[in-house]
């Protein structure tokens, strides 16, 4: 008995099993459970339920209709059958549209009438998270499909403006040199530009050194950050920053120094896989310079799967059509420069400002979370305006102040959250799979390095296995024995359904 319990307590002794093998050499383990306390491995009642691997996964509402006017609302849903997803996304990639053509304008929101100085932009920062296949790429480019008409229109515009200005200076040139000095000479016209792919620092300062507004629309989000990481592009995240609430920013460029950009607005569109997420928001929850407010600015949303269906009806013509006469109509009417709210509107405003400075007050709560509280009355006026504008209001009313609240409390806010879990917990797959690997009851410890060198669950490498037995010892499958230095299997695992469902 005495070599029993030493080889059990030696770390070093790898052909401890706990309970089964104790019971298989005809031990009694009761006498040693006073002694040896982790040999109750296979005692059920020594353990907490373990928690479904589905609650880890946050659960996201549902799109809230009426928010949109009917033309965008019912694009969305239909894009949203079709691609087999929550209409959500695509509801948000169209508002973000809304806002890139407000942007383009200068449209400026004053949502505090006590406070002349609260100056808002109609700027949003949409990002889809989903792994490859979830539909953020379709989603992306279909509903900003109208802005890059009209960029290309604006190119026609610009190619004809960019033809008379030769003729001008070559008509300039042709003149004496007395006539030359009484005329001045033509000056090269300023590119209009509404939709940017090139997301480089010099790019996006000399289309804004000539245009009040752009939308940066890219298909994947890693690029442009990690290009933040080179040194002559490290400008690029400030300038970013700055844009969100249309701050003034210099911008050095190699050929014609520094160009200062009084009010620049940038509308972000784009998507990103979960694993790249996640280093933007740790970047966010830790002390390094990645917690510069960057996080709080993005309106995260998760591509949630909807109904799945073996021929799903197209997209009809008509409703691509009225979406598509919706934004000419947005883009070729006056727009007000100043959007201010009703008396009414402020009241509900007001009153969601101070909810929100008393929620960001929480010591409990995370520093990035409370500074996204602390701020999220802005969010609120910028979708009001965009919303008003959207309805075709001249102010911010009521309604449109509500419809703001509604969807910013109802639907982004579990997005956001959800959003910041993924970013935190990573890729559930590999815990999934783990999990149906440990269900089977013939693992009772391993460790990180057993799970990928023995491919269990094909698990193959590192990061994967250390991020599925995170997850699962978050949700109790697993605890950590800092002794043995191994992980011990919570015997319960086989009360859930395979997969770690609850019954």
């Amino acid at each position: 008995m005495d070599r029993l319990v030493g080889a059990a307590q030696d770390p070093e002794y790898d052909r401890k099993k706990g309970l089964p093998a104790l019971k298989e050499c005809g031990f009694d383990p009761k006498p040693l459970e006073g002694i040896l306390p982790e040999v109750r491995v296979g005692d059920t009642e020594e353990w907490p339920a373990p928690a479904p691997l589905e609650s880890l996964e946050a659960k996201l509402p549902p799109w809230y209709t009426g928010i949109l006017p009917p033309a965008i609302e019912h694009f969305a849903i239909g894009l949203a059958r079709q691609l087999a997803i929550s209409p959500t996304a695509p509801a948000m990639v169209a508002l973000g549209a809304i806002s890139a053509i407000l942007a383009h304008r200068g449209v400026e929101i004053y949502p505090n009438p006590n406070n002349p100085t609260h100056r808002e932009v109609p700027v949003l920062w949409v990002v889809l998270i989903g792994p490859p296949g979830s539909g953020k790429t379709p989603t992306l480019y279909t509903a900003t499909s109208p802005l890059h008409r009209f960029e290309r229109d604006l190119a026609k515009e610009n190619e004809a403006a960019e033809k008379d200005y030769e003729r001008a200076l070559a008509e300039w040139s042709a003149l004496t040199k007395e006539e030359r000095a009484r005329e001045p000479k033509p000056q090269p016209p300023d590119p209009k530009r509404l939709v940017l792919g090139d997301a480089t620092p010099e790019a996006i300062a000399k289309v804004l050194a000539a245009n009040k507004g752009v939308a940066v629309i890219l298909d994947e989000f890693k690029g442009l950050l990690q290009s933040w990481n080179r040194e002559d592009r490290s400008q690029g995240r400030s300038l970013f920053l700055s844009s969100y609430y249309g701050a003034g920013a210099p911008v050095d460029r190699i050929i014609r120094g520094t160009t200062y950009l009084e009010k620049p607005q940038i509308t972000l569109l784009t998507g990103i896989q979960p694993g790249p997420w996640r280093t933007v928001v740790l970047g966010a929850f830790s002390k390094s310079g990645d917690a510069d407010g960057f996080l709080e600015r993005i309106t995260p949303v998760l591509m949630e799967m909807g109904p799945l269906e073996k021929e799903p009806p197209p997209l009809r013509q008509a409703v691509a059509d009225a979406y598509h006469d919706f934004f000419r109509d947005l883009w070729e009417k006056d727009l007000p420069a100043r959007l201010t709210p009703t008396p009414g509107a402020y009241r509900l405003w007001q009153e969601f400002r101070f909810e929100s400075l008393r929620a960001s007050r929480n010591k409990e709560e995370s520093d990035p979370w409370k500074s996204y509280l602390a701020k999220r009355y802005n969010l609120a006026a910028r979708l009001a305006g965009i919303l008003a504008v959207a309805w075709g209001e001249v102010l911010i009313t009521e309604d449109a102040m509500t419809k703001a609240l509604v969807l910013l409390h109802e639907v982004l806010e579990p997005h956001i959250q959800a959003a910041w879990q993924v970013g935190e917990i990573g890729d559930l797959g590999p815990a999934y799979r783990l999990a149906r690997r440990l269900q089977k009851g013939d693992i009772q410890t391993l460790t990180t390095r057993q799970v990928y060198t023995r491919r269990l669950a094909g698990i193959g490498t590192s990061h994967e296995a250390q991020q599925a037995l995170r997850v699962l010892e978050g949700a109790g499958w697993v605890v950590f024995d800092r002794q043995a230095k191994r992980y011990k299997v919570n015997p319960r695992i086989r009360e859930l359904k395979e997969g770690g469902h609850a019954d």
